[in-house]
């Protein structure tokens, strides 16, 4: 068999330094952005999960918007829920229903000196 290459040249496989640090850099930011965000993202699941439950367990005959907050409050201090506070969310009678508006805004520092914003405006319940 012949072999083609000349002494001194060897063929490179696979990925060089550059490539190599490039695909660390990517992996590394990729998971600073994932556990900056992951927080606010559970925290706004379960501040959707308590005011849903709140909304579900209402009773126009028997509580009050007072009742409500009340209940509400209960809800995200068993929760652990310290990025929203019952001070935060409105609550009032519109129509015969009670609106729970719990919409908010997180902002976290994510590299350096880039702020990340979550807007979370879907965090609006309304009784039947």
């Amino acid at each position: 068999m012949h072999n083609s290459m000349t002494p001194g040249h060897q063929r490179q496989a696979g990925m060089g330094l550059w490539g190599f640090s490039f695909n660390v850099l990517l992996l590394g930011t990729f998971l600073v952005l994932i556990l900056r965000v992951a927080p606010s993202y559970f925290t706004y699941l379960t501040v959707k999960d308590v005011i849903e439950r709140a909304a579900e367990e209402y009773d126009p005959q028997r509580d009050t918007v007072y009742d409500v907050r009340v209940r509400l409050n209960k809800l995200l201090t068993t929760s652990q829920v310290y990025d929203v506070s019952i001070e935060d969310i409105e609550i009032s009678r519109e129509r015969g229903r009670l609106v729970i508006d719990a919409t908010y805004e997180r902002r976290f520092p994510l590299i350096w000196i880039i702020d990340g914003v979550m807007r979370f405006d879907d965090l609006v319940v309304e009784t039947p």
